[in-house]
C-alpha cells in the first residue's frame, strides 16, 4: 500500500501515553475488559523500567494489541501493525485506534522500499528508548498455536543490538461470539529479557532463519504447551529422535 510508506515517513515518533486521546481510550478499554474478562499479568517485573527493548508477542485476537499495551504500561510501547488496519474502510475504528496508539503500518508482502521504511521506523522507536512491539507471525493465529514467523524482528534486533523480551498472551482466542459473555480468563506472561547471539556483518537469510527460530522458542517457552505450535521444544526433540532412529 503506497500510502503506508508515506504515512511512516511523515509521522514523527511520539509517546502515546502523553496524549489525551490515549488516556480516554485507555479508560474505556480498562472498564470494558474488566467487565468482560478476567485478566492476569505474570512476570511484569521482568520488563526493564527504562531503555530500549523489543517486545516479541504472539497474536490470537484483534484485541491483543490493546491488552499488550495495557500490560506494558506505564512504559510507552509502539506496535508495528499490518497495513490493513490503517484503512478507513470498512471499519474506521481500527484506523482511529492505530492513530491513538501511534502504531505504524507494515506491508507483509510489500515492496523492498516499504519494508525498508518500516524497519527504519522501528529502529527510530528504539532510539527513543521505548518498547517496540512486534508480532513476528504477521497475523492472528486461527488455531491459537504459533505459526511460522517472519524475520523482521531478528533483522531489527541484529541492527540495533537491542535486547528482546517475550510477552505471551493466551485466552483471547475465546473472545468471540458468545465467548464474550463467559468472562474468559486472559493471561499475559513476560519472560526474561535476552539478546541474540553475536553476528558478524549483515546476517543472510539462513542466519536470520536460525535467529528467528531462537527468538520464537523464547516466546513459546512462555506459553502453555498447546499454544506453542511448531516452536514447541518438546515436539522438536521428539522429531529429532525419530529422525535419528528412522
Amino acid at each position: 500500500m503506497k500510502g503506508s510508506t508515506v504515512l511512516i515517513k511523515r509521522k514523527p515518533v511520539r509517546r502515546p501515553t502523553s496524549k489525551i486521546s490515549f488516556k480516554i481510550a485507555l479508560g474505556f478499554f480498562k472498564l470494558l475488559l474488566k467487565i468482560l474478562t478476567r485478566m492476569e499479568v505474570k512476570g511484569k517485573e521482568n520488563l526493564p523500567k527504562e531503555g530500549r527493548i523489543i517486545a516479541v508477542c504472539n497474536h490470537l485476537n484483534l484485541i491483543d494489541p490493546v491488552l499488550h499495551i495495557m500490560a506494558i504500561m506505564p512504559r510507552d510501547s509502539i506496535f508495528m501493525a499490518k497495513e490493513e488496519l490503517f484503512k478507513w474502510w470498512p471499519i474506521p475504528l481500527f484506523r482511529i485506534l492505530m492513530d491513538i496508539s501511534e502504531a505504524f503500518p507494515i506491508a507483509r508482502r510489500g515492496t523492498p522500499e516499504q519494508q525498508r521504511v518500516a524497519i527504519e521506523r522501528g529502529i527510530e522507536v528504539l532510539k527513543h528508548e521505548m518498547v517496540f512491539c512486534m508480532y513476528p507471525e504477521g497475523t492472528r493465529s486461527k488455531s491459537a498455536r504459533l505459526k511460522n514467523a517472519y524475520h523482521g524482528v531478528t533483522l531489527i534486533a541484529c541492527r540495533t543490538k537491542a535486547p528482546l523480551i517475550p510477552v505471551a498472551i493466551w485466552g483471547t482466542e475465546n473472545l468471540k461470539g458468545k465467548g464474550w459473555l463467559s468472562r474468559p480468563r486472559v493471561t499475559i506472561s513476560f519472560g526474561m529479557p535476552f539478546t541474540l547471539p553475536p553476528v558478524e556483518g549483515e546476517p543472510d537469510r539462513e542466519i536470520l532463519k536460525g535467529l528467528t527460530h531462537f527468538v520464537m522458542q523464547k516466546l513459546a517457552a512462555e506459553l502453555p504447551p498447546k499454544y506453542r505450535g511448531r516452536y514447541d521444544p518438546d515436539q522438536q526433540t521428539a522429531e529429532a529422535k525419530a529422525a535419528v532412529y528412522a
